[in-house]
């Protein structure tokens, strides 16, 4: 790990700290920071650094999901709290299950799970960054939820295959173009049609 790498992830962070209530990030903002950046230090020294940014964006999300309801009473522009745990369960609930399942499938070498790699692997990728996008996107913003949800999908789904195409195709030699291209039209399919099942639910209208 490089100081620069370091720098530039602490900046992602503090960046994604907008995901927070204003009033919130003010009195804790640098702090969480501060703990950022000691246990990126820690795990970069022995751990796994992509494990560690899955399990920081989850936390992220669901601490700033409740941040969010406790304040709704106040505010009056967020979902209820009930509306946003649901919506945050189904959601950490199908990436934790489609990581869970990959990494079982290729730990074991079970054929009927790698069959669905590419597509569980699309899934846990483009969720975690795609569910949280919209999820700020939808608390900072007036946008239409639904039509932020599609194009937040579309643009994180084409960025990572694009990123897979011209990166891992060209450093993995038994790298499946056809698969991985099928497992990102899959997971767009997916998280896309949960999303405007969810806001277009009949209870939001009421």
């Amino acid at each position: 790990m490089t100081v620069l790498e370091a720098n530039i992830s602490a900046r992602i962070y503090g960046a994604l700290l907008v995901a927070y209530p204003a009033e919130f990030r003010r009195e804790f903002g640098d702090q969480m920071l501060q703990v950022f950046r000691d246990s990126y230090r820690a795990e970069a020294r022995g751990g796994s650094l992509p494990g560690f940014w899955f399990r920081t964006l989850i936390d992220l999300v669901m601490t700033a999901v409740k941040e969010h309801a406790d304040n709704s009473g106040r505010e009056g522009v967020f979902m209820n709290r009930r509306s946003d745990a649901v919506a945050l369960a189904m959601c950490v609930g199908i990436i934790v299950v489609a990581f869970l399942l990959l990494s079982y499938g290729r730990k074991n070498e079970i054929g009927s799970i790698l069959l669905f790699g590419y597509v569980l692997d699309a899934l846990v990728t483009t969720g975690v960054v795609g569910n949280l996008i919209v999820f700020i996107l939808n608390k900072a913003t007036k946008l239409n939820p639904v039509r932020t949800a599609l194009w937040t999908f579309a643009i994180i789904h084409a960025a990572l295959l694009l990123v897979s195409v011209l990166l891992i195709a060209r450093a993995v030699p038994s790298f499946n173009l056809a698969a991985t291209v099928v497992g990102y039209v899959v997971s767009f399919a997916i998280w896309a049609g949960l999303h405007v099942a969810w806001y277009r639910r009949p209870e939001v209208y009421s």
